[in-house]
């Protein structure tokens, strides 16, 4: 009797784990860039609009290996690195614009990160008043490489 009591116990464990991480794959694949706004201003701020990202962060570092191999989805890299800031630190930092004309092209750069540590540098540009926001290859590769070694010491 008892065993068939570990057995179910040890049952209901894995489903209850399968279906979460289910949850987590599923999450990752509705984050996308575009669920980050800048807001630009006097003091420019950000906004995040993703109820999946809000449920990763729920999810926690069960998620991080999920969310390390969207850091390197052009489309989610942004909302990847901000949930995993919140899931490690709390909170996300955000600076800038730091501003850069090359060939008559202004490009602003803007800190997104742990405050007085590693963070990505998102790049943006304007043309014919609208905004592009992209990640520079190798910025990209700086945080796939701090995120792999932050979290393998966790």
């Amino acid at each position: 009797m008892r065993t068939y009591f570990v057995v179910i116990l040890f049952t209901l464990f894995n489903i209850k784990n399968f279906a979460q991480l289910a949850n987590v794959d599923a999450n990752i694949k509705k984050l996308n860039n575009s669920q980050f706004i800048i807001i630009h201003g006097d003091r420019p701020m950000f906004e995040m609009k993703s109820s999946a990202a809000l449920k990763l962060k729920k999810a926690g570092k069960r998620a991080t290996p999920k969310l390390i191999l969207a850091l390197e989805d052009s489309t989610k890299v942004i909302m990847a690195h901000l949930t995993l800031c919140h899931i490690y630190f709390n909170v996300a930092t955000f600076a800038g614009p730091k501003e850069k004309t090359i060939n008559d092209n202004t490009i602003y750069y803007y800190f997104l990160g742990q405050q007085n540590g590693e963070g990505l540098i998102i790049s943006e540009t304007k043309k014919n008043g609208s905004y592009k926001m992209y990640i520079e290859p190798e910025n990209l590769k700086t945080i796939i490489s701090f995120w792999k070694k932050y979290t393998s010491k966790k």
